[in-house]
């Protein structure tokens, strides 16, 4: 018999455990030991079936979706045939059954099981859907300064290549740049580019704003932007653009005004005037270059209301990543929400969290997705610093995938590396070998993949300032990483198993081969890639649906291979990897 852990069996009627789809369909998601289970069933009513209830339930089969080192993680996705729903589960171990309900775990299951015990979904409205050009799409980050330059050489500008960079240096990247640059970025295959802020500054990066309306003139002007976004729309591309209302800059009018006349101030609300703190006020970390918006007063709320949609209305943005998102007063970004959705329903809201983003994303009143760092880091512990197995890649990977709904999963910006990070070739120790393998791997996971610009030309540079080189242009002909890219970016946007598809741990080897697989309906993909510093040569069991065909094609290759009794031969170099289909 089965040493059964009971404390382990967890399921919450809320956020990512139980959650409506789009489609009307509702996802049922619970949590037990690993291998406790040899079957697991939701038992589902209507609410108003009286007086029958659950003696007239539909049973359902759930299958482990995800798994880490301690749980299998359950799911189930159904079409209810009432939205009023009353449901159950049913846990069998060997010869020994048990029933999850809301009033807990308990011996045994029958026909006959309370109502009022039951766990409750009141009505399963479907949720919002994402939009639609945002799902999978591939993206492309900007800081502005530092990526193209179209006719800027005024004073005070450093050369292009430079082998020095500070935060105060101006390198003269430009907008009409970005628009010069937007062939290459269609010929790389983006469907979305990111901007780091675009507003007035004394700072290269801008994030500490001191005008929300005006285009710093450094960078161009609002028919710049305007223009820009025409032609992103004319090529099939979006673009979402920074917004920091988290702090200001300290030449923001506001604060300049509130600093001069203390509570006399219609302003002295905006912020957190604070005589605890050294420079008199509460500020974004410890810089007191950036104060600390107040976002709560609803003078300063309503005015950052309109900073959003005076963008999307005159410039057509498709979107705003939002700075410093959970230190920011949770109900702005609820009006925030409402004010992007009115402007243009098919838009992009986009949290800046490093940590666990459930709070700010699950709920449907907030944010669409998140910057998944989560993700990052368990890519850069395998990937860069090999500080953890596959083995323990994968489970952590697994835990990440539960964390939400799948509508969320489909865009979560998955990013190798950001202005805000050490570039991922560097963290690498410069093995561009190691780039290639943790950007497969990126591509072909899902989500949003984010290219921080430069990094699909193999450009290194550690922690701020020093990822915030100018764009190597000299370096693009005949680059065997930006092809890599290219063809990563081409392969995902003609296979919707790897854009929006499902993702489920096929095998882990510890020689340091993982294979995951992607499926969309009836496409089905097999992934595998090498993630360790030496040569694999593995015999792999193909998946169900797979094993029966002579020969399999690897996608990224554009080469066959045989499939003998069900099995391949992954011969895989370091970097490497196989797109099977």
């Amino acid at each position: 018999m089965r040493n059964i852990h009971f404390g382990a069996v967890y399921h919450m009627p809320w956020l990512e455990y139980r959650h409506a789809m789009p489609d009307g369909r509702v996802c049922l998601r619970l949590k037990t030991a690993k291998g406790d289970f040899s079957r697991v069933i939701v038992r589902v009513t209507s609410n108003y079936d009286y007086p029958q209830f659950f003696q007239i339930a539909q049973d359902h089969e759930m299958s482990i979706a995800y798994q880490d080192e301690w749980h299998d993680f359950y799911e189930l996705i159904f079409e209810p045939r009432d939205l009023r729903l009353k449901y159950l589960f049913v846990l069998q171990s060997d010869e020994l059954t048990f029933k999850l309900d809301a009033a807990g775990l308990h011996a045994g299951a029958d026909a006959y099981e309370d109502i009022s015990e039951a766990f409750a979904f009141a009505y399963a409205y479907p949720t919002e859907p994402m939009p639609e050009w945002a799902r999978g799409c591939v993206g492309y980050q900007i800081f502005p300064d530092r990526f193209c330059k179209e006719g800027n050489d005024s004073d005070g500008i450093e050369p292009w290549t430079s082998d020095r960079v500070q935060n105060e240096f101006r390198f003269g990247g430009n907008i009409r740049g970005i628009i010069k640059a937007v062939p290459y970025l269609k010929d790389l295959g983006v469907k979305m580019v990111y901007t780091t802020p675009l507003f007035v500054s004394d700072s290269s990066h801008r994030y500490n704003t001191f005008d929300y309306f005006k285009i710093d003139p450094l960078l161009g002007r609002e028919e710049d932007l305007k223009e820009l976004c025409d032609e992103l729309h004319k090529n099939d591309m979006r673009i979402v653009m920074d917004g920091v209302f988290n702090h200001a800059g300290t030449s923001f009018e506001p604060f300049v005004d509130a600093k001069q006349k203390g509570k006399d101030s219609e302003y002295y609300d905006w912020f957190f005037f604070d005589n605890t703190e050294e420079c008199g006020y509460q500020t974004f970390g410890h810089w007191p270059y950036m104060p600390k918006l107040n976002l709560e007063n609803e003078g300063c709320a309503q005015y950052f209301l309109e900073v959003g949609n005076y963008w999307m209305r005159k410039c057509h943005i498709d979107g705003w990543r939002l700075d410093v998102s959970p230190e920011v007063w949770p109900d702005f970004w609820r009006q925030y929400r409402k004010m992007m959705k009115k402007e243009n329903p098919d838009s992009l809201m986009i949290a800046e969290c490093w940590d666990d983003s459930r709070e700010w994303v699950t709920q449907g009143d907030m944010f669409d997705s998140t910057m998944h760092y989560v993700l990052s880091r368990n890519i850069w512990n395998r990937f860069c610093f090999h500080k953890i197995s596959t083995e323990k890649f994968d489970h952590a990977i697994n835990r990440a995938l539960m964390l939400y709904p799948k509508r969320t999963q489909d865009v979560l910006w998955t990013f190798l590396g950001s202005h805000d990070t050490a570039r991922v070739r560097t963290r690498a120790g410069g093995d561009i070998r190691m780039l290639h393998a943790a950007s497969f791997f990126q591509f072909t996971h899902p989500g949003t993949p984010i290219i921080y610009y430069g990094d699909e030309l193999g450009m290194e540079g550690g922690d701020d300032p020093y990822c915030r080189f100018p764009m190597r242009w000299d370096q693009v002909e005949n680059n065997l990483t930006h092809r890599h890219y290219q063809k990563l970016a081409t392969i995902r946007q003609a296979v919707p198993a790897l854009r929006v598809g499902s993702y489920k741990t096929h095998a882990v080897f510890e020689n340091g081969l993982y294979a995951y697989i992607r499926k969309e309906g009836e496409q089905q993909v097999l992934c595998l890639i090498n993630t360790s510093l030496e040569p694999i040569r593995q015999r792999v069991m193909m998946p169900k649906g797979m094993g029966g065909v002579a020969v399999v094609h690897d996608l990224y290759s554009d080469r066959s291979i045989a499939v003998e009794d069900g099995t391949i031969l992954a011969s895989l170099k370091v970097g490497e990897g196989l797109i099977l289909i």
